[in-house]
């Protein structure tokens, strides 16, 4: 019986590991979501509070939202061009 409830005390606290990674890696997301589009708002005027880490996901997440622009323009102005008049 012991052995039991300790295989199932270990199986919920790996369940409960998982979960708490799972909800981090959110959590990190929405951070640097929310960074960017304080960025872009003028709600941030300064990056001195993040550490060096996040300051690198968020310069890749400037970059990707800056290719997805340019991508998006480019569509939009080949979609202009094929238009017949």
């Amino acid at each position: 019986m012991l052995d039991d409830e300790k295989t199932i005390l270990e199986q919920q606290i790996a369940i409960g590991t998982a979960r708490l990674e799972e909800l981090r890696r959110t959590n990190r997301e929405l951070e640097i979501k929310l960074i960017v589009c304080d960025l872009m708002l003028g709600r941030r005027n300064n990056l001195d509070d993040l550490t060096m880490d996040i300051l690198q996901v968020v310069r890749m997440a400037i970059v990707k939202y800056c290719l997805e622009i340019r991508k998006r323009i480019k569509e939009l102005r080949s979609m202009d061009f094929s238009k017949p008049t």
